[in-house]
C-alpha cells in the first residue's frame, strides 16, 4: 500500500460531484454523470431494507438524496462546505447531514445504525486511518448490521482510466487515491477490522462510457455486458461485511 499523500479535499467546490451527477446528456460530461448514476443505482439495490443508515464521506449529499425518504439516512463528511450544500439541497427530517472531524470518533452512540456505506472513501486514506475509521464503523453498527464499501478495482482497466482522468479531467486523482484495492485486499481489510460474512465483488462495466455517443446507449450496453465477467473485472469493487 502506498503512503499517504497531501490533497486538499475541502478545497473541492461545494456540490461539485452533485453537479456532475445531474448534468446528464452525451459526451464527456455524459460519461461522468452516467458513471455516478449507475454506481449509486447498484449500491442502492444492495442496501435492501434498513431503518437507520450512515453514509460516511457523503460530499454534496447526492447518494442520500437518491434514496427513498421513508428510512433514516445520515450523511457525514469532513468538509463543512459540502455538508452545508447537502443540507440545503437534500436535508429533510429523514435525510440529515453533519460535519465530522478528520480521524476522530464518529459522533454517534454504540449500535446506532443497521447499515453503513462508504462510497469511494477508503482509497483516499492511509492504512492507519482506514483501520481507525472501520473500527468506528464497527462500533456504531448494531449486531447483525452491515457495512458496504465501494472503491476502485485496481485489478481491472481502472488504472488506465484513472491515468486518462488525471490528464484530462477537472480533478486529478493522482494525489487522492493512495490505496489501491483488489478483491482479496478488500476482503482482508474487512476481516482484520472484525467483520464477518465477508465478500467482495466487482461491478460497473464499460456501459457508462457509451454515454459519449448517446445517453440511453450506455444503459443498453450495461444490460448486455456479461454479469459474470463484470463481477470479476468490473471497474469498481463492492465489499460487504457484517457485525457479528
Amino acid at each position: 500500500m502506498k503512503s499517504t499523500a497531501s490533497f486538499d479535499y475541502p478545497s473541492i467546490p461545494s456540490g461539485y460531484y452533485d453537479l456532475v451527477f445531474h448534468r446528464g446528456g452525451s459526451g464527456i460530461k455524459g460519461i461522468q454523470s452516467k458513471w455516478h448514476r449507475m454506481k449509486f443505482l447498484r449500491i442502492g439495490k444492495e442496501m435492501g431494507d434498513y431503518s437507520a443508515h450512515l453514509d460516511i464521506g457523503c460530499a454534496g449529499g447526492t447518494f442520500i438524496g437518491s434514496l427513498p425518504s421513508g428510512s433514516l439516512s445520515i450523511g457525514v463528511d469532513i468538509a463543512q462546505r459540502q455538508i452545508s450544500y447537502a443540507q440545503k439541497k437534500y436535508g429533510t427530517q429523514m435525510h440529515m447531514f453533519q460535519p465530522i472531524d478528520p480521524g476522530g470518533r464518529l459522533p454517534f452512540k454504540n449500535n446506532r445504525f443497521d447499515l453503513v456505506t462508504l462510497i469511494e472513501v477508503i482509497e483516499h486514506l492511509c492504512q492507519e486511518e482506514i483501520y481507525s475509521l472501520l473500527g468506528e464503523v464497527h462500533r456504531v453498527l448494531q449486531p447483525g448490521g452491515r457495512v458496504l464499501i465501494s472503491t476502485p478495482n485496481y485489478r481491472s482497466l481502472w488504472p488506465l482510466i484513472e491515468w486518462v482522468l488525471n490528464r484530462l479531467g477537472a480533478i486529478s486523482y493522482a494525489d487522492q487515491h493512495i490505496n489501491h484495492y483488489n478483491h482479496s485486499w478488500l476482503e482482508s481489510l474487512l476481516k482484520k477490522t472484525g467483520f464477518t460474512k465477508i465478500k467482495a465483488t466487482a461491478y460497473q462495466g464499460l456501459g457508462p462510457f457509451f454515454a459519449l455517443l448517446h445517453w440511453k446507449l450506455s444503459d443498453i450496453i450495461a444490460k448486455l455486458e456479461p454479469k459474470i465477467l463484470v463481477s470479476r473485472v468490473g471497474l469498481l469493487l463492492l465489499g460487504e461485511g457484517y457485525k457479528s
